[in-house]
């Protein structure tokens, strides 16, 4: 049955009506056709009385079919005043939140979650879509496991980046390479794990090329601010015992936020933001430079071992392949403990020529580089002349293939 419909354009009340009144008419007809119509009735009510007495059910089951309906009309306008009252009791309870948050927000000059962010917080947090499923305005379940996941990985991200940056860095100052890893690295995961808190409570996504020490430890602080401010459905989030050296949680990894932001910019040598944007900036420039000032035998071996690699992490599908910086690069792969590391390093004999090594755990190959003093024109553009062993290298790539196949036969054989 249609919600809309009126009664009268109901089924069931046009057939409690018609029924009768078609039969009616089709017996009127017969009396009228027929002269002996008196004995006709006496024998048509003896030979029909218990029909005729069951279509004389019409008038009850229309008054049935007109309860039936009313009651149904009934019970859908009450429904349709619940739900309104269900979303004016939701909208009623936004704008207060909205109002009172509004202000804490403006107050304590948040600069990550501002007052255009909290209509979406308020409906992540109290479902907006679910809202006619739950039939009342009630807190996600697993707002506050969320919250605490992402106040506690922040702090694992950080601690963990400090200690591995700090200890590489005494040990291997000059490694620079290796600290701009650990720094890009750790934006990714504190841009990742701001993300997912994103899609949980509907906080502010943040994009890697945006993101900066100063961002990520905004959102850490406001967001314990914000679980604060809700009150007591938020106090496994912000009410926790002191740590071991006797300060807040909040407070240590603020400090390890300051503390990396320090030291990230020492790393760079800037005075600034240390952002993600000016890291990537600082690493190119230094790359650039690096390559400006090199040897043209540099040049060659460090061109030649990014195409061999490439080819080599294609060919068997790994990526970890670790670098260590110096004059010439020396790299390790792959880093895996299932596996033996190769190394290719290269063996400098003078500043026009040298060995380049692919070192295995039984055999040494070597391939000898020379630059030559002849030019060659390459594109319209003048170019070093040089020589790879006597066949440009073909040997020593053959070589290096057989090497990584052998390796990985024999770690799965």
């Amino acid at each position: 049955m249609s919600d809309n419909k009126k009664l009268s354009q109901t089924k069931l009340f046009k057939a409690a009506i018609g029924v009768p009144i078609l039969g009616s008419l089709e017996f009127g007809y017969v009396l009228h056709c027929y002269e002996d119509a008196p004995q006709l009735l006496a024998n048509f009510w003896t030979t029909y009385k218990i029909p005729m007495t069951i279509a004389s059910l019409s008038i009850p089951l229309v008054a049935w079919v007109t309860a039936n309906h009313r009651s149904e009309q009934t019970m859908k306008g009450l429904e349709l005043q619940k739900d309104k009252r269900l979303y004016e009791m939701y909208y009623e309870q936004q704008r207060h939140f909205e109002k009172v948050m509004g202000r804490r927000v403006k107050n304590a000059k948040f600069k990550y979650i501002t007052e255009e962010d909290l209509p979406v917080i308020f409906s992540e947090l109290y479902e907006f879509n679910r809202i006619q499923e739950k039939g009342e305005v009630t807190l996600k379940p697993t707002a506050v496991a969320e919250m605490n996941r992402f106040i506690t990985q922040t702090s694992e991200i950080l601690y963990s980046f400090y200690e591995h940056f700090s200890e590489h860095k005494e040990k291997n100052p000059d490694q620079k390479r290796v600290l701009d890893n650990f720094i890009q690295q750790m934006y990714t995961l504190l841009q990742n794990n701001l993300h997912t808190l994103s899609d949980d409570i509907g906080v502010k996504f943040i994009d890697l090329s945006d993101s900066s020490v100063e961002i990520f430890s905004r959102a850490y602080s406001e967001v314990l601010h914000l679980a604060y401010y809700m009150g007591d459905d938020f106090k496994e989030v912000w009410d926790v015992p002191p740590e071991e050296d006797g300060r807040s949680r909040d407070e240590n990894a603020l400090n390890t936020f300051r503390a990396i932001e320090e030291i990230i910019c020492d790393h760079m040598g800037i005075v600034g933001e240390a952002s993600f944007t000016n890291l990537q900036h600082d690493v190119s420039s230094r790359e650039v430079i690096k390559m400006f000032n090199a040897t043209p035998l540099q040049n060659l071996v460090k061109e030649s071992c990014h195409k061999l690699l490439e080819d080599l992490a294609n060919h068997f599908e790994f990526e970890d392949i670790a670098v260590i910086e110096g004059k010439y690069e020396k790299y390790q792969f792959p880093t895996r403990k299932e596996l033996p590391t190769l190394e290719l390093w290269f063996d400098e004999i003078s500043d026009s020529e040298g060995d380049l090594v692919l070192t295995t755990p039984n055999t040494e190959y070597r391939a000898r580089f020379t630059i030559l003093d002849d030019k060659v024109e390459i594109d319209g553009k003048e170019r070093t002349k040089y020589t790879i062993d006597d066949d440009m290298g073909k040997r020593f790539i053959t070589f290096s293939f057989q090497s990584l196949s052998s390796v990985f036969c024999n770690s799965k054989c």
